[in-house]
């Protein structure tokens, strides 16, 4: 792989770091609605809470896709000359990513299909 696009991943990644960083002020917001809705039975915190978690788990989600796409790559680029290790790593670099995906989607469907606040999903 080039420098070029080593370096193109690298700001997207520092991208990817900013969008985690409003990711925890969601999550944070979040917790505050749930707390309130729990304190004072007010619903429409509920649904505040939980539209708010549900967009935190879908960018999760398209977060956790690029990075299976990138480690796809990576394996695809693997060349014959490719020492041992590094075509374990890469490989085991992609099935971490095709598992935090898999994560992110359960996570995600469980959230959308949750029916009452006693059923707490940790943000991943």
């Amino acid at each position: 792989m080039n420098i070029g696009v080593k370096l193109q991943r690298v700001r997207e990644e520092n991208f990817i770091w900013v969008v985690y960083f409003f990711i925890i002020i969601a999550a944070l917001l979040s917790n505050a609605y749930e707390k309130y809705f729990l304190e004072t039975g007010d619903y429409r915190k509920e649904k505040i809470f939980r539209t708010l978690n549900i967009t935190i788990f879908s960018v999760a989600f398209f977060i956790y896709l690029y990075f299976v796409v990138i480690s796809y790559e990576n394996v695809q680029e693997l060349r014959k000359t490719s020492t041992k290790k590094e075509v374990l790593s890469a490989h085991m670099t992609l099935i971490a990513s095709l598992l935090f995906l898999v994560a992110g989607g359960i996570a995600l469907c469980a959230e959308i299909n949750r029916e009452n606040p006693d059923t707490d999903i940790g943000v991943v």
